[in-house]
C-alpha cells in the first residue's frame, strides 16, 4: 500500500466491520467513499489510530435532543438556527453522523411543543445541509400524534414536503406509558392552576377519539408514508394486539416496544425492534418499561435510539452484554441504516459511504474524530 493524495489513510487501530474485528487495520478513503479495509497496518498512514477504534458512524433514528438546545431551561428559547446548530456539533462530537431529529407534532400546555413550532423547525431541519453549515447528516423524523386531527394534517404535508420517517403516537391518558400513575399532569408537572386546566383539557381531547378514528388516521399516514418510500414506525406499543395492528397496516418499526413480550412480537413479525440506549447505559427504563439489556439478551432488540441523550449510542457499544463488539456496533449503525433504507452507509466496505468515527476508549469512550462523507467534522482537543 502507498499512500495517494487524493486518499486518506486511518491505521493501527481495531477496525470494526459487520463481520471482523480487526487488529492494527487500515481504512482507506477518497472522495467521500472507502476505497479499502486491510487487515494489515500501514507504515505512514495519515492517521495514526493505534489504541483507539476505527469504527462506522453513528445512525440515530430518534433523538429529541434539539429540543434541549432550544428550551435549555424553563422559559428561555434560543433561537431555532443556533440551537440546530448546537445541536450537530454535540453530534458530530458523540460520533453521529446520520441524524433522524424526532420532532413532536402535538399541541401541549407548555411553549415546548406545538404544531407550529414543529412546522418551522421541520422545515429548517430539511434546509439544514452541508452547504449551510451542517457537519452531519440532519434527517427528519416527524411524531405525529394520533389524537389530534390538525397534527395528522400537519404530518401528512410533512410527508408530501420530504419527510425522512414517521412514528405513529397516541398518548392517551391510562395507556402507554401514561397507565397507572405515570399521568400526564404528572410528565409536565403542573406548576400552576391554568397550566393543569390546559392538562386536564388536553387528556379530555385526546380521551375522545375512538379507536377507530385513530387506526383510521394511523393507516392514513402510513399508507401516504408508503407511497413515498419513507419507514414508519409505531411508537410504545402496548399489547401484542396493538403491534398485530401496527404491522397489518404496513408499519415497519416498533419503536420503544412496552413490554419484552410485545418485543417479542414484533419480532416474530419481522419488525424492526428499538430500544433507548439510555436505558442499556443506565441499566433500566426511565418509565416502568422493558430492561433494554434483558431485551438484547433474549434476541428481540434490532437497533438502538439516543432519544434525548447523544452520547449514550457510543456508550453502549462499550458496554459488554453477552455479544459480540460487532453486533453492538451492529445495532447502531449498519441496522439503523438498513431500516431506514440507507444502504450507502452505516458500515466499514469498500464501496460505503465514508462516515467514520476515531474512538479513544479510555478512561471512557470519546470521539477523536468524526468524518462525514470523507470530510472531518469534529476532532477532540
Amino acid at each position: 500500500m502507498s499512500n495517494n493524495a487524493n486518499q486518506t489513510l486511518i491505521s493501527g487501530g481495531t477496525v470494526v466491520t459487520p463481520t471482523a474485528k480487526i487488529e492494527n487495520g487500515t481504512v482507506t478513503f477518497s472522495d467521500g467513499k472507502i476505497v479499502s479495509v486491510d487487515a494489515e497496518p500501514h507504515d505512514t498512514p495519515d492517521i495514526d489510530a493505534t489504541g483507539n477504534y476505527v469504527l462506522p458512524g453513528l445512525i440515530d433514528l430518534h433523538g429529541d435532543d434539539i429540543e434541549r438546545h432550544l428550551f435549555p431551561r424553563a422559559g428561555e428559547r434560543v433561537d431555532t438556527t443556533i440551537a440546530l446548530d448546537r445541536c450537530d456539533i454535540a453530534n458530530a462530537s458523540a460520533g453521529i453522523t446520520t441524524k433522524y431529529h424526532a420532532i413532536s407534532f402535538e399541541d401541549v400546555p407548555d411553549d415546548n411543543r406545538s404544531i407550529e413550532l414543529a412546522r418551522r423547525l421541520a422545515e429548517q431541519i430539511r434546509d439544514f445541509d452541508r452547504k449551510a453549515g451542517a457537519r452531519v447528516d440532519n434527517r427528519l423524523h416527524m411524531r405525529c400524534e394520533l389524537t389530534n386531527e390538525a397534527a395528522v394534517d400537519a404530518v401528512s404535508q410533512g410527508i408530501r414536503s420530504g419527510g425522512d420517517l414517521v412514528s405513529l403516537v397516541s398518548h392517551i391518558p391510562g395507556q402507554g406509558q401514561f397507565a397507572g400513575e405515570n399521568t400526564i399532569a404528572q410528565r409536565y408537572d403542573c406548576p400552576d392552576k391554568e397550566f393543569e386546566a390546559g392538562i386536564q383539557t388536553l387528556e379530555t381531547r385526546r380521551s375522545n377519539v375512538s379507536d377507530t378514528e385513530i387506526v383510521a388516521r394511523a393507516r392514513e399516514i402510513t399508507d401516504l408514508a408508503s407511497s413515498r418510500n419513507i419507514p414508519v414506525a409505531s411508537h410504545d406499543d402496548e399489547t401484542v394486539a396493538s403491534v398485530n395492528n401496527a404491522a397489518a397496516i404496513g408499519v415497519d418499526i416498533s419503536e420503544y416496544p412496552l413490554s419484552h413480550r410485545v418485543a417479542q412480537r414484533a419480532t416474530k413479525l419481522n419488525l424492526t425492534v428499538a430500544m433507548g440506549a439510555p436505558n442499556v447505559v443506565r441499566g433500566g427504563s426511565l418509565w416502568d418499561g422493558p430492561d433494554a439489556s434483558q431485551a438484547i439478551k433474549d434476541g428481540v432488540v434490532d437497533i438502538l435510539c439516543s432519544d434525548f441523550r447523544p452520547q449514550s449510542l457510543l456508550s453502549s457499544v462499550f458496554i459488554e452484554n453477552n455479544d459480540s463488539l460487532i453486533d453492538r456496533m451492529l445495532r447502531v449503525s449498519t441496522a439503523p441504516a438498513a431500516a431506514a433504507g440507507l444502504y450507502d452507509r452505516g458500515r466499514l466496505e469498500c464501496g460505503a459511504r465514508a462516515d467514520i468515527i476515531i474512538v479513544d476508549p479510555n478512561p471512557e469512550p470519546s470521539i477523536v474524530r468524526t468524518y462525514v462523507a470523507g470530510d472531518e467534522v469534529y476532532r477532540s482537543a
